[in-house]
């Protein structure tokens, strides 16, 4: 069960704190790598004025922690908001919108992000085979933190910073892998392990959810014909109208659990002009209509 709120500031707290070794040094803007010879690839970031990067793409999955500010990670008309302290993942392939917002009174943004590179999935796959792992994106990228993890980021802190030890390179790939064991029991972990197709044909529906998305227009931005498109996502168990659904509904269920967004607007960003269509759909994926839906939040 989600640590209770409270709980959660107070872990954040314990984090942030933990993770103080990592910041930049005073006059340092930019990315700042960490455990260089280490195998890992962790950098922090900062800067001193608000950035929005527009339409950016991961080659690979990163987890992130802001250290001071927030970040706005935008997609489509959708958008989380990262304080200090709270751990999240930026999945592979998928387009987003970044916005980064220095704290009011430091005047500094400021996170660390881990790759989660091919070495690094290779990995993980290997040691957690044979046990279950959840592998859709789900609808929220932040993860509950725990006394554990919190314990797992500041001994990956730790060795990064202590790199003249002989064996600390070694030591920061294993505090690393530890931090992504843990976080493979929350719901991002399929966005850690692996970026199949499916996963990659979520990536480019959940760019635009509203648009009349065809197979062979995805399968031509993946660069494969549309028979072959079909064939391997029959082999993982879907298909095209499927995965279109299932991405539609988790921005419809998005959009309609937010402030904001009427049922009309969620329809439409959902990809539906029929109002009728879309509560019935919406009924059958939720167990509520849509109206039902906003009168809950």
């Amino acid at each position: 069960m989600p640590t209770a709120t409270a709980d959660q500031k107070c872990l954040r707290t314990q984090l942030l704190r933990r993770l103080a070794g990592l910041g930049a040094p005073a006059g340092t803007f930019g990315s700042v790598p960490h455990g260089a010879g280490s195998g890992v690839r962790v950098f922090g970031y900062c800067i001193q004025e608000r950035e929005r990067i527009a339409r950016t793409r991961m080659e690979h999955p990163v987890v992130v922690v802001v250290l001071s500010g927030t970040k706005e990670v935008w997609r489509g008309d959708i958008a989380q908001t990262f304080a200090a302290g709270v751990p999240f993942v930026i999945p592979a392939g998928m387009d987003f919108d970044l916005v980064n917002n220095p704290d009011p009174v430091t005047g500094r943004y400021e996170s660390i992000c881990i790759t989660v590179d091919e070495t690094l999935r290779h990995t993980l796959r290997s040691t957690l085979r044979g046990l279950p792992v959840t592998t859709s994106n789900p609808d929220r990228l932040d993860v509950d933190l725990t006394p554990e993890l919190v314990e797992a980021f500041g001994h990956a802190a730790s060795a990064l910073t202590g790199l003249g030890v002989a064996v600390a390179a070694t030591l920061a790939r294993y505090r690393i892998l530890a931090i992504l064991l843990l976080l493979s029991e929350t719901p991002v972990a399929g966005m850690l392990i692996a970026v199949g197709r499916k996963e990659q044909v979520e990536a480019i529906i959940c760019a635009d959810p509203g648009h009349a998305w065809q197979a062979d227009e995805v399968a031509a931005t993946l660069g494969i014909g549309t028979s072959t498109l079909r064939r391997q996502l029959n082999g993982a168990g879907t298909s095209f109208p499927e995965v279109l659904l299932s991405v539609r509904m988790a921005t419809a269920g998005a959009l309609l659990g937010a402030s904001g967004y009427s049922v009309t607007q969620a329809a439409q960003a959902a990809g539906y002009v029929s109002r009728s269509h879309f509560s019935r759909r919406v009924q059958a994926a939720h167990g509520k209509t849509p109206r039902q839906l906003k009168v809950a939040i």
